[in-house]
């Protein structure tokens, strides 16, 4: 027998979730049929939820801006989904049943070397999470597809986002990055939801040849 896994579909009637997708200048068809099963799936389940969107060419200066903007309003949790994931329907009913102030799913790098982007360690970047069980504590994660309780952003300092070079100048910390490390100075930590982590795709672009891909 085929044991088929009972994925999370229960509504938390306490919050209040705004989806934040910051935008470049397109979008794809897999993350739009994702998010509009997510959305249906909220109004069939009662989940309150609202969407929020910011055009742009800076993902720093677009989170910020999304962040002020929910902050105006009486949402309890921020839900970051990039344009170039693929999801679950059921994605934010699990991050939510974690009751975690900052809880995420891991994924691969859309180029080579291809790495998750959960970082175990603060002083060593290229030691990442690449599988585990149930959820666990990591230093920092990917914001792709990443749950917020509002009370992180209400007890940090401005900017919540930002991007860095590091001490030798060879590599920039990204603005995700960034957000998790003064949130860990603040007092929180983040997770790593591992069984969602299973279920999710980041989405990339590739030149499809015949007479490469076509004799794979």
């Amino acid at each position: 027998m085929v044991s088929i896994p009972k994925f999370i579909q229960k509504p938390d009637p306490t919050a209040h979730v705004a989806i934040c997708v910051p935008v470049r200048d397109h979008v794809t068809s897999t993350f739009t049929y994702s998010l509009a099963m997510l959305m249906k799936k909220c109004g069939e389940n009662g989940q309150k939820v609202s969407l929020h969107m910011v055009m742009g060419s800076e993902v720093a200066m677009q989170r910020q801006q999304l962040v002020d903007e929910v902050l105006e309003t009486s949402a309890t949790h921020i839900f970051w989904v990039d344009t170039d994931m693929k999801f679950p329907v059921d994605a934010l009913f699990s991050l939510l049943s974690h009751r975690r102030e900052i809880v995420g799913a891991n994924y691969s790098t859309r180029v080579k070397p291809h790495r998750p982007v959960a970082f175990k360690n603060e002083n060593n970047l290229d030691k990442r999470v690449f599988s585990g069980q149930g959820i666990e504590e990591v230093f920092a994660l990917g914001s792709g597809l990443l749950l917020v309780n509002r009370c992180v952003y209400e007890n940090m300092s401005r900017p919540f986002y930002s991007i860095e070079w590091n001490d030798d100048y060879t590599n920039l910390m990204g603005e995700d990055i960034y957000f998790c490390k003064k949130a860990s100075a603040h007092g929180y930590t983040s997770h790593v939801d591992h069984a969602l982590s299973e279920r999710i795709a980041h989405i990339g672009m590739k030149e499809f040849t015949i007479k490469g891909d076509c004799y794979d």
